[in-house]
């Protein structure tokens, strides 16, 4: 019985995004400590207050504008609600505009590391980057994994980043020592 599946998605693994070309990897500190996840496209996406929320309480707040102040008229609520609208979606444009700008994950790394990249692509299937990617997207995919019987303090993607990005031997040697099914009577690796 084998506890890798192939051709598992990847978003398991938050920082490694699977595209047309290949992967893409983002640094583990772009969205440590922060309310952002990093999507199957590879966007980064605020997780507290999603844009669904904010258009809903827009067309709900409108709704009791108009019917609280339509002075017992269908015509002057409806007229209310179409002006309430837009001036509701501006005001939920501005505040997901001042949290994006209050807590852009991207200005606070900049702030952090200066201009270097956040994000590395690896388009080479023949080279030993893509094999680093497939092997984590592969250990990420696992129920071990998952479960945290396989790496409990989550130290996959800041190897990954390394090894590929970093170009460290010593991350890529620890992630193919992470990714290696355990063989003798003990299984440590499991």
């Amino acid at each position: 019985m084998t506890d890798f599946s192939t051709g598992a998605p990847t978003d398991r693994l938050p920082t490694l995004v699977r595209t047309r070309l290949g992967y893409r990897i983002h640094d583990p500190a772009l969205i440590n400590d922060t309310a952002y996840v990093i999507d199957d496209e590879g966007d980064l996406v605020y997780t507290r207050l999603p844009a669904g929320t904010m258009t809903a309480s827009a067309v709900l707040g409108s709704a009791v504008v108009a019917l609280v102040g339509g002075e017992n008229s269908w015509a002057w609520s409806g007229t209310m609600f179409l002006v309430c609208l837009p001036v509701a979606f501006a005001l939920a444009i501005l505040v997901l505009a001042l949290i994006h700008a209050a807590t852009d994950p991207v200005r606070a790394y900049r702030a952090r590391f200066g201009h270097s990249r956040y994000t590395f692509d690896v388009h080479d299937r023949d080279s030993p980057s893509w094999q680093l990617c497939v092997r984590a997207e592969r250990l990420a995919a696992s129920p071990s994994w998952q479960g945290g019987r396989i790496d409990p303090t989550r130290t996959l993607g800041g190897l990954l980043w390394t090894a590929v990005a970093g170009g460290e031997q010593w991350a890529a040697d620890a992630l193919q020592n992470l990714t290696e099914p355990a063989t003798g009577p003990d299984l440590t690796a499991v």
